[in-house]
């Protein structure tokens, strides 16, 4: 399903250190926050000559859901502190775009990769993979780090990876 952003016709317009670029259709704008060439951040308008505001703001960063899968909003545990977590996520699925969303969503995420992220939260790793794994589908995988407390997290890994993972983090040798 497509979110507002992509059902509105208006030409783009993105502010760069005082320089206007554009006009970008609603899909160019759509790949360069996949790219992560846009962030929440970025100023953008529809309007050259209007206001701009941060992209976070617009349409454009608008959750994608549909009434069949909505995007999960139970209240995230919060931990004393926050944390720094690594997030490593392959999607081969269509769902790049509910996730690139949603780890936004759950704190201050900085995209380092295609398929790398930073993300600084104060929700427990188990939170944070089952929200993360709801976006998911059987052909993606999710690897997560908790870099302050040494922890891991994952989803559709597989079985012998899974061990190999265990056994590395244990000191242990893999079975």
């Amino acid at each position: 399903m497509e979110n507002t952003a992509t059902k509105n016709a208006h030409p783009w317009y993105v502010q760069v250190e005082g320089q206007i670029y554009g006009p970008y259709e609603t899909g160019q704008m759509l790949a360069y926050i996949r790219e992560g060439r846009i962030v929440p951040d970025s100023k953008v308008t529809q309007n050259r000559s209007g206001t701009f505001m941060s992209a976070g703001q617009s349409v454009l960063f608008q959750p994608m859901q549909t009434i069949d899968n909505p995007t999960p909003r139970s209240p995230a545990p919060q931990v004393a502190n926050s944390t720094v977590f690594l997030v490593m996520a392959e999607i081969s699925s269509e769902n790049g775009m509910r996730f690139l969303h949603l780890i936004q969503r759950l704190g201050t995420a900085q995209r380092i990769g295609d398929t790398v992220w930073l993300l600084r939260s104060n929700m427990s790793i188990e939170f944070l993979r089952e929200q993360l794994a709801a976006s998911l589908t059987r052909q993606d995988r999710l690897f997560i780090m908790d870099s302050f407390n040494n922890r891991t997290a994952w989803h559709n890994i597989g079985a012998d990876i899974d061990e190999r993972i265990r056994a590395l983090w244990e000191n242990r040798p893999a079975q």
